[in-house]
């Protein structure tokens, strides 16, 4: 039987333990039992505290099995994964597994919900992907993913868009309208989820760009997808974007374009990201 939760099982005892001196406490007021209470509640509190870590390197060694609706929702949408031998089926599997433990999806409306298995799949995929030739793939504190249905105003950018990556509070927001249609139509529509895991991973990962800042324009962007900067400015309803960030969410979204139209582009991001 798969353990979901070590952290759960190691906190029984101390429930155990707690439940065991509060009776004895109430019994035998005489002796300390309401000071020997504080060990199992700190252990307690510990446990609840490190839980998202204990689990996460649990399931390291012991990786959940991902259900087989998921596996063959990411083949349909995921075409690395699709193109992966068993063995490397297995690592973005695990990878992909560990991740979806690892964060927190929230959808977004009058009240905070659960977001749906597949799509939370669907989007966790994407980071794996671009992580796999890292040993840390989870791209630093990027642990609370917001999902809203449409587009959304911020404390930070106070007017309607799609995409907001925050490095400094660990936190991505996306517009699941948005990111639906980039999913529907590769080719033809900026894909935001893209655009906010790259930005998070320029930042956390700090990698030297200096082989791809000379690509980092819209005329190599329009090139090899046809975005011209207005059309990814009214997709993501930003007022500015970094064209680095473009060109990297390129590379994998429009892979064969840019091999085709931008060969030397596409051997350093081959490079970058390897």
């Amino acid at each position: 039987m798969k353990i979901h939760s070590i952290a759960d099982v190691l906190v029984v005892p101390f429930v155990i333990a707690v439940v065991y001196m509060g009776y004895q406490a109430y019994n035998q007021p005489n002796y300390p039992y309401l000071i020997w209470i504080l060990v199992p509640i700190v252990g307690f509190i510990l446990i609840y505290l490190f839980k998202p870590q204990m689990d996460f390197y649990w399931h390291k060694k012991f990786p959940l099995e991902l259900d087989s609706k998921l596996k063959e929702i990411i083949e349909k949408y995921n075409p690395y994964y699709k193109s992966l031998d068993l063995d490397g089926k297995s690592e973005f599997e695990n990878r992909l597994a560990l991740y979806m433990e690892a964060r927190a999806f929230k959808g977004v409306g009058s009240e905070q919900k659960d977001v749906p298995y597949d799509i939370k799949g669907i989007l966790s995929a994407i980071p794996v992907q671009m992580t796999m030739h890292k040993k840390n793939f989870l791209i630093g504190d990027m642990d609370r993913i917001f999902l809203y249905k449409h587009p959304f105003p911020s404390p930070r950018f106070p007017f309607l868009h799609n995409v907001e990556t925050h490095v400094e509070d660990g936190v991505i927001i996306l517009s699941l309208e948005a990111f639906n249609l980039a999913l529907n139509h590769v080719a033809g529509y900026y894909n935001v989820a893209w655009h906010a895991y790259i930005e998070a991973y320029l930042k956390v990962y700090k990698d030297n760009t200096d082989e791809i800042d000379e690509y980092a324009n819209w005329e190599t962007i329009e090139l090899v997808s046809n975005f011209s900067e207005k059309n990814i400015l009214d997709i993501t309803l930003l007022k500015a974007i970094d064209p680095l960030i473009v060109v990297c969410v390129l590379y994998f979204t429009h892979r064969e374009e840019m091999e085709s139209n931008a060969p030397q582009l596409y051997e350093a991001m081959q490079k970058f990201f390897s």
